[in-house]
């Protein structure tokens, strides 16, 4: 398959099915499994991502708006899909057309997207979405008397049938008591009001709550169906998890060495002349800057592999391109091959390296990975498809 060998992305279609399966080891059987393919399944590429999701058994899928539910109903995938996001109501018939599920996080929400079917016979699958305590999107489901009220209104408007009901933790990710503890009462104020619920003839026939923290740790709150996020790509969502379930990184990101040169000592490198070689030093441009997603604030702060050892980026990032001390590999060459995450001989650099030397999560490193940079799939070594979002 032909691309432009500047900076790509693999993602292993392997891994990806064995995090599937780890992560349905820890629930029932019969509980059911969301795949988050939002932001473009975390950078990973929404549509790829959606069909091996879907061939290995996942129920549904959910993204954040319409225009990205679109995309996966373009590409032919027909299966139920859930907006955790907010659509305008004048979308509500697009929604029903699409057979699309809508979060409602509100009586005047649903009213509007009831009025906007009005006149016609279509009803709108809708997963109502109850706070417990994210203070996001959502009913109160906690010292609110009137929700209950709000809730029976929602249940008898002729075009919008409830399909599901679900809340999300904020910490659920955390082993630390005060957090863990916010969780269960999370989890006891949904149980509650869905047995208030229950008692005023509200049914769900899907009731959901766990994403991946929850999935991890509180695989007892899974319900009806678990919707893990970052725990699909192979990306503990903190430290505290990693030893509760084996995962694999899906995406690697990987570089190309243009030049590579040797400076004498006291030369500044890169712009703002921040750093000074302070011996002789070789010195690889590295096809990979800001614009495709390695943030300038890396800059001096971060090594990559290149012929499985560690070489560290000095100066500051650019735009398309940066700097690497490659003294230490004198083997290297034009044209190789520079690892910035994933594995390369026998080390491996994890996205969380990279997160914490920025003081931010995993997530954000790969939804900022360049719509430029193209995903390789892998199915082992196999190439059996290139996702170029410009070509």
């Amino acid at each position: 398959m032909d691309y432009l060998k500047r900076t790509w992305a693999e993602i292993s279609l392997d891994n990806l099915e064995f995090n599937y399966k780890s992560l349905r080891s820890k629930i029932p059987s019969s509980c059911r499994f969301l795949g988050v393919v939002k932001a473009d399944a975390y950078g990973h590429g929404a549509v790829p991502v959606s069909r091996r999701l879907v061939d290995l058994g996942a129920e549904y899928l959910a993204v954040s708006n319409l225009e990205e539910a679109v995309q996966l109903r373009c590409a032919g995938i027909r299966g139920p899909i859930l907006l955790l996001g907010y659509t305008p109501a004048r979308h509500a018939e697009e929604l029903v057309k699409m057979g699309l599920r809508q979060e409602v996080h509100s009586l005047s929400y649903a009213q509007q997207l009831n009025d906007q079917l009005k006149g016609t016979k279509r009803r709108l699958r809708i997963h109502l979405k109850l706070d417990t305590g994210m203070s996001r999107l959502g009913f109160f489901a906690y010292d609110h008397p009137q929700t209950l009220e709000e809730l029976k209104q929602v249940a008898q408007m002729e075009h919008l049938q409830i399909e599901g009901v679900f809340t999300h933790f904020p910490v659920a990710d955390s082993c630390g008591w005060p957090s863990a503890n916010f969780t269960r009462t999370q989890y006891e104020r949904f149980m509650q009001m869905l047995s208030a619920m229950e008692a005023s003839n509200i049914h769900a026939e899907i009731r959901h709550c766990c994403n991946s923290g929850g999935s991890i740790q509180f695989p007892e709150f899974a319900l009806d169906m678990i919707r893990p996020g970052i725990a699909t790509y192979g990306v503990h969502p903190s430290e505290d998890l990693r030893d509760m379930i084996e995962l694999r990184p899906v995406m690697s990101l990987r570089s190309t060495i243009f030049q590579i040169r040797d400076f004498e000592p006291n030369i500044t490198v890169s712009y703002g002349r921040t750093y000074t070689t302070e011996d002789p030093t070789r010195i690889a441009v590295v096809g990979i800057g800001y614009a495709d997603g390695l943030q300038r604030s890396f800059s001096g702060n971060v090594s990559f592999l290149l012929h499985g050892k560690r070489v560290p980026q000095i100066g500051r990032i650019c735009m398309d391109m940066c700097m690497v001390d490659i003294s230490r590999v004198p083997e290297a060459r034009e044209g190789d091959e520079i690892t910035i995450f994933g594995t390369d001989g026998d080390d491996h650099i994890d996205v969380s390296d990279l997160s914490g030397r920025l003081r931010t999560i995993p997530y954000e490193i790969l939804c900022d990975i360049n719509k430029r940079i193209p995903r390789i799939y892998l199915d082992g070594e196999n190439e059996t498809e290139i996702l170029q979002y410009i070509v």
